[in-house]
């Protein structure tokens, strides 16, 4: 992926993260816990203590302690085992199949917000990673700049998006970054004219 990656942007900015994943982790937690208690209580009212529901929901306290715990040695691990068990589960509640599905789309946003958000720049658009890729067009900016570590995205209908980058992952040379962005908004500007 790195080479590809590497093909398609003369420059890939790595943004530094603005909040702690300890809230995700805990939704992740609490949602894990009120899947299983629901579990539980409906195996109860309905009298199936063998039922693949009820001896399957004690997986779900299980697989939490256990990410918990896994986690003060590797800090990087998601809660997508006890989420994806919830999943599961919930398709054997009659009725209820089709909440397996927001477990699905939980996971895919879980994982996404908690990877570092890149900008890819080429001399065709611009690209930021998150979980719908936004593609910008050079004609859509008056100004792309990085100074002191700090991106700036000046586009011509007034927005403006800034984020610090981390200049240790991104191997950015701010004076040739700069130069590259004027010459893309002076090609456009010049096409624009045309």
């Amino acid at each position: 992926m790195p080479g590809k990656r590497e093909e398609l942007f003369q420059y890939v900015l790595i943004i530094k993260k603005g909040e702690k994943t300890g809230n995700i982790d805990f939704i992740s937690i609490l949602i894990c816990l009120i899947c299983w208690l629901f579990f539980v209580f409906y195996s109860i009212i309905h009298q199936q203590f063998l039922s693949v529901l009820f001896i399957g929901s004690f997986l779900i306290p299980f697989l939490v302690a256990r990410t918990i715990l896994s986690r003060r040695q590797n800090k990087h691990l998601t809660f997508k085992h006890p989420l994806f068990a919830c999943g599961m589960l919930w398709l054997f509640v009659p009725g209820m199949r089709w909440i397996a599905l927001f477990f699905i789309v939980f996971i895919l946003f879980d994982h996404q917000s908690r990877q570092s958000l890149e900008i890819g720049v080429s001399d065709e658009r611009i690209v930021i990673n998150t979980f719908f890729r936004k593609r910008y067009a050079w004609n859509e900016f008056s100004n792309v700049i990085l100074r002191d570590n700090l991106l700036t995205l000046d586009f011509k209908n007034n927005r403006i998006l800034q984020r610090e980058i981390i200049p240790e992952r991104s191997d950015v040379v701010e004076e040739e970054f700069n130069r590259f962005c004027r010459e893309q908004l002076q090609n456009t500007a010049d096409q624009t004219a045309l």
